[in-house]
C-alpha cells in the first residue's frame, strides 16, 4: 500500500540571504513553530519522493514539539531572523543546537516551555555551560540566549532569565606560534590531507572558514608570480577581498595536488570538509598523536603566516589589512615571532625594519 501525503497548507516563502542571493523555503504550515522542510538550493525537486518524505517527517516532529522548548528552537531555525544570518553563523548555530553530546536540543529540547519561565533555569544553563567549558561553552550559551530572546519577542515566552550572562573564556594567545620545526614535523608525520591544512594556514593566514573554501579558482597569475584572491568574511557584514602573495612553500603544495582536485583542503576520502571546525579538530588530533605542544591550535597559524607574507614581499599595510590588525600590531606580532624562534634568520628582522621604515615614510608623505 502506497502512503499518500496531501500537499496542502504549505507555506512558501522567498528570502534574501546575506550574500544577496534569493532562496525559496517551504514550511509545513503557516504560523509560529512551523518547521521548514525544503529549500530551493537543496537540489531536491518539488513533488519528488525526497520532498514528500521531508514534508511527512516535518509534521509529526513539530507536533511532538508542542509545549516544549523544542518548539521555540524549531521556530527560530525556520525564521527570517535565522535566515538573515551569515551562512557560517547558521552552521555554528546548528552545531550548537544539534551537537549529539552537549547540544541545546539534547539538553533542553524536551523540557517544557514553562521551565524557561522559572528563574532557576539560569542556574541549570550556567552549569551546562561550565560543564562544556572553554570558548565552546560560551558559544553554546550565547546561542541559547538568542533562541530564548527570539521566544520572548514572539510571545512564546514571557521572561528571559538568561540575559547578561558574562563570558568565562579569556584567551591571550598572542605569543603562541607554530615554530618552523613544529611545522616540519607536522608535515612529515601527518597524512597529506591534514598537513595541507597547517601549510595553507601558516603560509596564508586565512581563517579556517576561508581555508575551507579555498580552491584553484582563487589562484591568479601576476607579473612576478601568483596571488590568492578571494572574498573573506568575519561575521555577517565584514566581507572583503583578500589578495595574498603565494609563498614558495604554498605554491609547491598547490603544484603537487592531483590534477582533478579543485579544493585545496579536502578530507581523507577526497571530499571538501563540511564545517570549518573539522579542520581544527583534524589538526589537534594529529598534534596530540605527534606529542607536539598541547596549546598549539590551527588559529595560531595566523601569527606565523604574518612573517611568511613579509618574506613573500607583502608590506606591513598589506599584512595588517589581510589579518584585520593594525599596522602596529602586525609589526609587534612579527617581532615576537622572530624573538621566539632561535633559528630564524636575520633576513626577516631586516625586512621588518625596512617595512616599518617604509610605512613611517608613507605616513609622513601623507601628512605633508
Amino acid at each position: 500500500m502506497v502512503a499518500r501525503v496531501k500537499l496542502t497548507g504549505i507555506n512558501r516563502v522567498k528570502k534574501k540571504l546575506a550574500d544577496g542571493s534569493e532562496v525559496s523555503i517551504h514550511y509545513a504550515w503557516r504560523g509560529k513553530g512551523a518547521p521548514s522542510f525544503w529549500r530551493s538550493d537543496s537540489g531536491v525537486r518539488i513533488g519528488s519522493p525526497e520532498y514528500i518524505a521531508a514534508l511527512a517527517a516535518a509534521a509529526p516532529k513539530a507536533a511532538a514539539a508542542k509545549g516544549k522548548f523544542r518548539e521555540i528552537i524549531l521556530a527560530f531555525l525556520g525564521s527570517q531572523e535565522f535566515g538573515a544570518l551569515a551562512e557560517r553563523t547558521q552552521k555554528d548555530f546548528r552545531n550548537s543546537v544539534y551537537h549529539p553530546k552537549n547540544g541545546i536540543e539534547a539538553k533542553f529540547g524536551a523540557a517544557p516551555t514553562r521551565a524557561f519561565e522559572d528563574p532557576r533555569i539560569r542556574k541549570q544553563a550556567l552549569e551546562w555551560r561550565d560543564e562544556i567549558g572553554g570558548k565552546v561553552g560560551d558559544d553554546r550559551i550565547r546561542h541559547l540566549q538568542r533562541i530564548v530572546g527570539f521566544g520572548l519577542d514572539r510571545a512564546m515566552l514571557m521572561h528571559h532569565h538568561l540575559q547578561k550572562v558574562r563570558s568565562v573564556y579569556k584567551s591571550n594567545r598572542a605569543d603562541i606560534f607554530w615554530m618552523p620545526e613544529e611545522i616540519e614535523a607536522f608535515e612529515k608525520l601527518s597524512p597529506a590531507h591534514v598537513s595541507r591544512i597547517v601549510i595553507a594556514a601558516t603560509e596564508t593566514g586565512l581563517r579556517p572558514g576561508d581555508l575551507l573554501l579555498l580552491s584553484r579558482q582563487h589562484i591568479h597569475p601576476t607579473p612576478t608570480g601568483r596571488r590568492i584572491v578571494l572574498w573573506t568574511r568575519k561575521g555577517q557584514r565584514k566581507r572583503r577581498v583578500a589578495s595574498i602573495p603565494l609563498t614558495a612553500r604554498m605554491a609547491a603544495m598547490i603544484d603537487k595536488l592531483p590534477p582533478g582536485q579543485d579544493r585545496i583542503i579536502i578530507t581523507k576520502g577526497g571530499q571538501p570538509y563540511t564545517h570549518e571546525n573539522y579542520l581544527g579538530d583534524a589538526v589537534s588530533e594529529w598534534r596530540d598523536k605527534m606529542g607536539l605542544r598541547k596549546d598549539l591550535r590551527l588559529y595560531d597559524a595566523r601569527g606565523t603566516a604574518a612573517t611568511r607574507l613579509l618574506e613573500a614581499g607583502a608590506d606591513l599595510k598589506e599584512i595588517a589589512t589581510h589579518m584585520g590588525w593594525s599596522i602596529k600590531h602586525a609589526a609587534e606580532v612579527i617581532e615576537r615571532y622572530v624573538a621566539l624562534s632561535p633559528n630564524m634568520t636575520d633576513g626577516i628582522a631586516q625586512k621588518l625594519r625596512e617595512a616599518e621604515a617604509r610605512t613611517k615614510m608613507q605616513t609622513k608623505v601623507q601628512t605633508v
